[in-house]
């Protein structure tokens, strides 16, 4: 679904991003994690155009996004920490936007898909509301379902609960489990440990621009063999009370 080969992207003088190279299996749930500015979310701001990168080759479902551009960049869909959703425009207004304006779909086939996603996500009672209504966990949850409404076959994640407060943190968790459970390829950057530990297939560990492990969460959370992710790791828990 994702294959990446040496990538490279750098801001002004500092390298974000040096020579990552991964793939993603169909189906597989993906979990980023590692300290702050280690690359994670520029990673993934790279896979979806919103950042370009300075050198290698991404190829989403087999198409060069360097070549093929948007066509390969709509195979996915982002969530981001912020929300982004437009204050002026109710809930369902929010979904069904882009499948009508940008891939021309016929209104009233949207609005039903738009309203089955937020049944899925528990919002259809809040269809007609603003987003200024709603709760963080709320909005998140909203803007995931605006992220499948445009049928994405992969659908990237960044830190989707850093921005909420711990008790709706669950809910929005909720959510992405339930769709790892329709075997819907995704990518998650998450400080959730407990999260990526019992959802992923693979976790990616993330420092300093490098992808420095890949490896199933039992090998990451239970046994690693890096002394910098054992560290991260005891730096986490504490500060979850010991927990993951």
């Amino acid at each position: 679904m994702i294959e990446a080969k040496n990538i490279y992207k750098s801001f002004a003088e500092l390298e974000v991003l040096s020579d990552v190279s991964f793939t993603v299996n169909q189906g597989e749930v993906i979990s980023v994690i590692g300290p702050s500015g280690s690359g994670k979310s520029t990673l993934l701001r790279c896979l979806i155009g919103l950042e370009a990168i300075d050198s290698g080759e991404i190829y989403i479902e087999g198409l060069s996004v360097k070549k093929a551009g948007r066509k390969a960049y709509q195979k996915m869909g982002m969530v981001f920490q912020g929300f982004n959703l437009f204050p002026h425009k109710t809930v369902l207004g929010n979904l069904i936007e882009a499948p009508i304006v940008v891939n021309g779909e016929d209104k009233k086939e949207v609005k039903k898909r738009a309203e089955a996603l937020l049944e899925k996500v528990g919002l259809y009672d809040k269809k007609d509301a603003y987003p200024s209504q709603l709760s963080g966990g709320q909005k998140q949850r909203v803007a995931i379902a605006r992220a499948l409404a445009m049928q994405p076959d992969i659908m990237l994640f960044d830190e989707p609960t850093s921005s909420l407060d711990p008790e709706l943190v669950g809910e929005v968790l909720t959510v992405i489990r339930d769709l790892a459970d329709e075997n819907i390829t995704m990518m998650v950057v998450t400080h959730e440990m407990s999260f990526a530990q019992d959802v992923s297939d693979r976790v990616f560990f993330m420092d300093h621009g490098k992808i420095i492990s890949d490896s199933v969460p039992e090998k990451i959370f239970v046994n690693p063999d890096s002394t910098r992710i054992q560290n991260f790791l005891t730096k986490i828990l504490s500060q979850n009370d010991g927990s993951l």
